[in-house]
């Protein structure tokens, strides 16, 4: 799960893409529904399946 948008979210599924820029990017497929791409220098707050 992932810290989004002032909420956690279950990761489906993660890839990695060439951002605009010529840089890496992490490429996230929500459970919930949609995506997002995230520079791959960014923070990400994750926790367990299993956590509270």
């Amino acid at each position: 799960m992932i810290g989004y948008d002032g909420e956690w979210r279950t990761v489906k599924e993660a890839s990695t893409a060439q951002g605009p820029m010529g840089g890496t990017a992490v490429v996230v497929t929500w459970e919930e529904g949609g995506t997002a791409r995230f520079p791959a220098g960014d923070e990400l707050l994750l926790k367990g399946a299993d956590a509270d």
